[in-house]
């Protein structure tokens, strides 16, 4: 069973359990890190602001390039991008009664 199944609709993705001083496991760089929970895994990960931020721009840019890219096209850096179908954002279409 995937991610999918395991979270229910009221439940976060992502959780911020506690913030500490330590190394961040993106840039390896000591920063005040959050320990952040995924739904569904039982391992925290650390993460600090600045590549949480730098994530969340890259999710952006991306984004802005499926708005202008054709179904199927790679990115520039040659990751495939997927189409958003669906109002609810989901990368597949939503279920049909």
């Amino acid at each position: 069973m995937g991610l999918e199944g395991k979270l229910s609709p009221e439940s976060r993705l992502l959780t911020v359990v506690d913030t500490f001083a330590g190394y961040c496991q993106v840039c390896h760089k000591p920063h005040v890190v959050a320990r952040i929970s995924v739904g569904g895994w039982e391992y925290h990960g650390t993460i600090c602001g600045q590549c949480l931020s730098g994530l969340a721009d890259e999710v952006q840019r991306r984004g802005k390039g499926l708005a202008v890219e054709k179904v199927g096209k790679t990115s520039s850096e040659g990751d495939p991008l997927t189409a958003i179908l669906g109002s609810n954002g989901n990368a597949r279409a939503p279920l049909r009664d």
